[in-house]
């Protein structure tokens, strides 16, 4: 099974057909072990049992925040450490994954309100001879996954994280993996973070400036984000936060040991593509200040979330630029999800972000055996969103995928 690190949430196939036959509504267990802050906020019932299930399901913790004009609400299962059996810290940090790639479109979306950057210019004029076609690679499709490229997660130097997150990468070698690899057809979605690597230099080369202090000045400041950095090639998480866990491949989920520590990394394979670590509180004021419209103006946002489709439809049936939607029971919202060893998380908004959910998750798993997790998030996200159960969208057939 490849690689899902960097993509859309788990290689996990959901087979949809036994999974409806089974039951219309994710399954819950007795809440156990749940820890709760109250801050001028409703108790979400069914959040809390979603919570408690996603850890039933395989994950060793899991974290969620709601913050809407009610105020806030944080939820916490499971453990942050399996040796110790600690709690998950309420504002643990942690790797937000292809939540980066929101972050940098919207730092790109800022240079062409400035009229720094076009749209639909390739990006050969700024970055020639990094990829092959450039000239005809426009800005609009690497922010959306049409380029073309692939995807450098899947070249065999990404196998092992307790290998390659030891080693230091140069956005060029990342590209330059990638450029070894079969292309995708171009004008379709594709899933590439080699695209958004390639968006960090665009920054780079037009603002004159690290990425990691662009990011800080256009999007972590500006929307209060003051527990959020993007780090280069510094291996340690700053803060409280969770021991991040991975399922290496071909294991048994089920035996003794089986998911593995690897929460010291050394980020620079991620990078603009998902390397950003945050916390929850952060993610949320992201979304706030992004969809409430004081990163991006309405008409760039309007684009953000004009979706092609993706192979994960109808469950995340649409990916703008750097927005993925997901399809709840009463109708799609907007944000993201990622994965990477160590954590997946989820983070989606109501239309003008005034309703906001992020959750995190201490373990990467893409094994078949996780899709009832991913499933009990989708649930906890439709209790807050929609006030009832989760159910897969009608119409679902065969097989899907979950991915990150």
């Amino acid at each position: 099974m490849p690689s899902a690190n960097g993509r859309r949430i788990a290689a996990a196939t959901l087979v949809v057909a036994g999974l409806l036959q089974a039951s219309p509504a994710v399954a819950h267990t007795r809440h156990e072990n749940l820890a709760v802050v109250h801050i001028r906020h409703e108790n979400p019932a069914g959040v809390r049992r979603a919570l408690d299930a996603v850890v039933a399901a395989g994950a060793p913790g899991v974290l969620a925040r709601i913050d809407d004009d009610r105020g806030t609400w944080i939820g916490t299962a499971g453990t942050a450490d399996l040796r110790t059996g600690g709690p998950v810290p309420r504002q643990a940090r942690f790797r937000v994954a292809s939540l980066t790639k929101t972050m940098v479109s919207a730092a790109v979306l800022q240079l062409v309100q400035e009229g720094r950057v076009r749209l639909e210019e390739p990006i050969g004029e700024r970055l020639p001879g990094h990829v092959a076609d450039g000239d005809r690679i426009t800005v609009r499709e690497l922010l959306n996954h049409t380029g073309g490229l692939a995807d450098y997660v899947a070249a065999p130097e990404f196998t092992d994280p307790e290998r390659y997150g030891e080693r230091t990468y140069t956005p060029g070698r990342l590209v330059a993996e990638a450029e070894r690899l079969p292309r995708p057809e171009r004008g379709r979605f594709a899933y590439s973070n080699t695209g958004y690597i390639l968006l960090g230099l665009l920054v780079e080369k037009v603002t004159g400036r690290d990425l990691s202090a662009e990011l800080d000045r256009r999007i972590f400041r500006p929307a209060g984000m003051t527990r959020s950095y993007l780090p280069v090639t510094s291996d340690v998480i700053r803060g409280p936060h969770a021991t991040g866990y991975h399922l290496p491949r071909g294991a048994d989920p089920a035996a003794p040991g089986a998911l593995r520590p690897v929460t010291r990394l050394n980020p620079s394979f991620a990078w603009a593509a998902y390397g950003v670590v945050s916390d929850a509180r952060d993610v949320n004021r992201f979304h706030r200040a992004l969809f409430g419209g004081r990163l991006v103006g309405p008409e760039l946002l309007a684009r953000m979330r004009t979706g092609v489709t993706t192979p994960q439809a109808p469950i995340f049936p649409e990916y703008g630029l750097g927005l993925e939607s997901v399809a709840l029971t009463c109708g799609p919202m907007w944000g993201a999800t990622g994965s990477i060893p160590g954590y997946q998380t989820f983070g989606f908004a109501d239309a003008t972000g005034t309703r906001r959910m992020t959750v995190s998750v201490n373990v990467q798993r893409n094994d078949p055996g996780v899709v009832p997790m991913l499933l009990s998030v989708l649930d906890a996200l439709n209790h807050y969103f929609c006030g009832e159960p989760y159910r897969l969208p009608a119409g679902t057939r065969g097989s899907a995928r979950l991915t990150g």
